[in-house]
């Protein structure tokens, strides 16, 4: 069941990526420290290292890149559930990472490649789990995950009750922005607040142009930044 429906996501991703094939591109390779193991990643799944994912970037989301070692031609088909900030950088898990053999080296030159959706099979041939896409909402957690690769946010409102903060993301908020929203819990005053957050944004620039966007709507957003 849960291959069957990241096969429909992947495919109504990119039903404008398939015309589009990318050239192979070079760029560097690193791999998740496994502190990280269970947090949540930019796309809303859990991050596992025994997955075949990865974070980039540029690449969409739920978009599948071919990472290839020159120095021994292995190579991994991983897909982006994640962002990292470095340009032209890939951050692997490290069952991604040991396949094409850079776990010794940190950091390693790649050739990179997106890849279209008639692809999915060999990407699921790699491990024989299932793959489980988790719903973004199933759970608010108490502190903002402050130890993932993030930078800057777009705080776009703040409720007493959890519920309105759910409803503000389900009815209000753009549907192009269902893939970075995360409501956090904090408290104000010693009673709980919730916040409907959206990013992580590389630049402050990015942040700055959704912002403009989200003002006409939202006249409380403001863009928070991580210390």
């Amino acid at each position: 069941m849960y291959k069957t429906i990241l096969y429909l996501l992947l495919l109504f991703t990119f039903n404008v990526a398939i015309a589009q094939q990318s050239k192979i591109v070079s760029g560097k390779a690193t791999f998740y420290a496994q502190k990280f193991n269970g947090k949540r990643t930019y796309s809303g799944e859990r991050f596992s290292s025994t997955k075949y994912t990865a974070a980039h970037r540029n690449f969409p989301l739920q978009s599948l890149v071919k990472v290839i070692n020159p120095r021994n031609n292995r190579s991994v088909i991983v897909r982006i559930n994640d962002r990292f900030y470095k340009k032209n950088f890939i951050d692997l898990t490290l069952i991604a990472a040991k396949q094409i053999d850079i776990v010794r080296h940190g950091v390693a030159a790649v050739k990179m490649q997106l890849l279209d959706t008639s692809f999915m099979q060999e990407y699921l041939n790699q491990s024989n789990e299932n793959i489980k896409i988790e719903p973004l909402l199933d759970s608010v957690s108490e502190t903002f995950p402050m130890d993932t690769v993030q930078y800057f946010y777009i705080r776009v409102a703040s409720f007493k009750f959890k519920k309105n903060a759910e409803l503000l993301v389900k009815k209000d908020l753009p549907e192009k922005y269902a893939q970075s929203v995360i409501i956090q819990k904090a408290r104000y005053k010693g009673k709980p607040l919730y916040k409907v957050i959206i990013g992580p944004f590389a630049t402050q620039k990015e942040a700055n142009t959704q912002l403009n966007k989200l003002k006409s709507k939202f006249k409380d957003a403001v863009i928070v930044l991580k210390t």
